[in-house]
């Protein structure tokens, strides 16, 4: 399951993990006014068993600040520390429900904002909190003893402002010497040294240097208030003794099971928020399942209830600095919590060699990672819908708790998603048809009364005489609100502005008029109305929309009932049978639009002529387009000389092209090349058109009285653009 490698990057990882939890877990204790040794238990079943049983690699768990204020009010309200282990056990076992019951996905309801404003804020906590540890504020134990218990849950300044007063030069100059450890560890080139963890060199560093001091600067040798403080135990049975357990007596107390209910929610909603955090950090972005996390923090939950220990989460600080210490696997959390257990009475007393200054350090380069300028400028750069949500949730959390300012996070986040979605929640298209524009409004797949007042509004903004689409296919769902909004439209502002409306893609359930006000297809009228200059438009404009790939919609099936009677196409276009020019689809036209005769060459004979003449002379297209294109096989093909069978007879009526293009040449011309096989192709549009005008007398007719207009052009393959041009024969 492990490899060698990782054992070791797991074992330096755990090691780091475990000097920074201690005086987490030391304040956490001392903020719930329980004994010093409960917050180490509780960081070390959270190391042990929910290590072991979760899914995730890299996630730490034990004794969390945001659940503080939950603990003590439920001590409070249940009248014993006994009580409220019995609450703890059932919040455990509603965690391990909950995950049975497949409950983790109400995590992937978070926005990304609310996460991330919870991973700065954090960061910023974490820096504020520590740096008054880093330059050794506090003077005498009792001193930190308060100030850890006052800050775990509430945003203190006092330490920051009175740091001159009890500023500590040995500390700083340890904080100073492990910060430039930490930030510069990276540029390390001895590979001995890369393999292990800045953190780890920085509590080295830091002990040696306290040695140093007390054997050569006396004044700046740190004091008991300075250093990890864990209480000696002589042996663990008399550690054990020292904890207390659960009063089951307390069983028909109404009470517990609400303060279990409360403890399981805020616990699993923290874990849950933390694990997507921490899957941010994580640069392998490794996934772990929500579900499986529920049930290893019931499990946690439910022993620590038992043996007398605190409600463990998933938690961020830890979790970073396990992260950033390079642990591989879930071995690291593990190994972390059994340092924890054992440093209850074995090597205590050799850990409280150890600056807390040092500590601070990691913690405060582990809150910069967190709440970096990098993070802050790439949510800034997302626009305020995103950036707002995310500084009142670090604001939120900061000046509040993470409890209550994630729940403010959530409330801002969700109302501007829901703006966002009411003036978003549905797309409002200008198409260009032959037969003129039509706006197209698409509803959303879910259309609900979120979308209301900005679908009012636009609809009062149609411009009279328009013609309106409203396009249900997308829609799995479409609110009465909605349905009422869409009847009055068309049966009210519709007939008072004179706007034709048609509503398509409704599902028959919603018993809407889906009657057509106007057919959107090219009829007698519309071909009759157009000119051939604006004809040429039309497939300008549609070869444009091919290009960006934003192609009109296209209602075939009611296409092919309006076509079904006659036909009314606007053009007819020549061109060559190659599969990578589907002309229809270039031009981005429909049904009906347009004749296509397609020969290889897009050369012109008799029966092409004939084909040309019905469609100008007896169907009414104004419009004759001789296509040629790039890397045309064809022309190639006649530029190689080939003979075989009919296509000899075809390829003859392209060697004009070829003799007029060699004509042009000064030098010997590689006629294989690129450059003149294009150069032919493009000469034999031109050819083909003075073909057509000099082989057709109703042609020559109907262009010499401008009823129809004759043009070429060249499509290139490579890139989808169609080149026009109206030039003289």
């Amino acid at each position: 399951m492990f490899k060698i490698d990782s054992i070791r990057k797991d074992f330096l990882a755990s090691l780091v993990v475990f000097l920074v939890a201690i005086p987490l877990c030391l304040g956490i204790a001392l903020a719930t006014n329980v004994p010093l040794s409960v917050g180490i238990l509780t960081g070390a079943i959270g190391g042990i068993i929910v290590g072991f049983l979760s899914d995730s690699r890299v996630s730490v768990s034990g004794p969390a600040a945001g659940m503080v204020a939950l603990v003590i009010a439920a001590i409070n309200q249940l009248g014993s520390y006994e009580t409220f282990l019995l609450a703890l056990i059932f919040a455990g076992g509603l965690q391990f429900l909950g995950g049975i019951l497949r409950s983790g996905f109400i995590a992937n309801y978070v926005p990304a904002t609310v996460v991330k404003g919870l991973l700065a804020a954090i960061g910023i906590l974490i820096i504020i909190k520590e740096l008054p540890m880093a330059f050794g504020y506090f003077a005498t134990d009792d001193m930190m003893q308060i100030a850890l218990r006052e800050t775990q849950e509430t945003l203190s300044l006092k330490p920051l402002l009175e740091l001159v007063q009890y500023f500590h030069f040995g500390a700083t100059f340890i904080s100073l010497v492990s910060l430039f450890i930490l930030f510069m560890w990276h540029k390390v080139t001895v590979r001995f040294f890369k393999v292990i963890p800045a953190a780890f060199v920085v509590v080295v560093v830091a002990i040696l240097m306290n040695f140093g001091y007390q054997c050569f600067l006396p004044a700046f040798s740190l004091e008991s208030a300075h250093l990890v403080n864990i209480p000696v135990n002589e042996d663990l049975l008399t550690l054990f003794s020292q904890f207390k357990h659960p009063d089951f007596s307390a069983l028909t107390n109404f009470s517990v099971y609400w303060y279990a209910l409360m403890i399981a929610m805020v616990a699993s909603l923290e874990t849950l928020l933390n694990l997507e955090a921490i899957e941010k950090i994580d640069k392998r972005h490794r996934y772990c399942s929500r579900d499986k996390e529920l049930i290893a923090q019931g499990v946690g939950n439910m022993i620590s209830g038992f043996v007398g220990g605190l409600p463990i989460t998933s938690v961020i600080a830890r979790s970073s600095v396990n992260i950033n210490a390079g642990a591989k696997t879930k071995l690291s959390t593990i190994l972390h919590g059994i340092f924890l257990f054992f440093s209850l009475s074995l090597f205590a007393k050799w850990l409280n060699y150890i600056p807390i200054s040092a500590l601070a350090s990691v913690l405060i380069y582990t809150g910069y990672k967190l709440a970096s300028v990098k993070l802050l400028k790439e949510v800034y750069e997302e626009g305020a819908y995103y950036f707002a949500p995310f500084i009142i949730t670090i604001l939120a959390i900061v000046f509040t708790n993470l409890l209550l300012g994630i729940v403010i996070g959530l409330i801002v986040s969700i109302f501007f998603i829901l703006k966002n979605h009411s003036k978003n929640g549905f797309t409002v298209v200008n198409e260009k048809y032959p037969s003129g524009d039509i706006f197209r409004l698409v509803l959303p797949q879910q259309a609900t009364f979120l979308n209301r007042a900005a679908m009012i509004e636009r609809m009062n903004r149609f411009p009279r005489n328009s013609k309106v689409i409203v396009d249900a296919q997308l829609s799995d769902y479409i609110d009465e609100d909605i349905l009422e909004i869409v009847k009055d439209f068309k049966q009210s502002l519709g007939v008072e502005k004179n706007i034709l409306i048609n509503l398509e893609g409704f599902k028959n359930h919603y018993n809407v008029d889906r009657n057509l006000s106007f057919i959107n297809a090219t009829t007698y009228d519309v071909q009759s109305s157009l000119t051939p200059q604006m004809i040429l438009k039309i497939l300008q404009e549609g070869n444009q929309r091919f290009i960006n790939n934003t192609p009109i919609h296209k209602n075939y099936r009611q296409q092919i009932t309006v076509t079904a009677q006659s036909q009314h196409p606007i053009a007819v276009v020549l061109s060559c049978i190659d599969s990578r020019v589907p002309v229809e689809v270039i031009f981005d036209l429909s049904l009906g639009d347009l004749f296509v005769v397609r020969i290889a060459g897009n050369i012109a004979n008799d029966d092409v002529i004939g084909s040309i003449e019905f469609a100008c002379h007896e169907a009414g297209a104004k419009l004759i387009l001789v296509l040629g294109h790039k890397s045309c096989g064809a022309v190639k093909a006649a530029c190689d000389h080939v003979q075989l069978g009919h296509v000899t007879q075809l390829l003859d009526k392209i060697k004009p092209a070829i003799e007029l293009e060699l004509e042009k040449q000064y030098q010997p011309v590689d006629m294989q090349s690129d450059t003149f096989v294009t150069n032919v192709a493009r000469t034999n549009v031109q050819l083909t058109k003075k073909w057509l005008y000099d082989h057709s007398s109703i042609l020559n007719t109907l262009i010499s009285e401008q009823k129809v207009l004759l043009v070429g052009g060249f499509y290139d393959v490579h890139t989808g653009i169609v080149e026009l041009d109206d030039h003289e024969i």
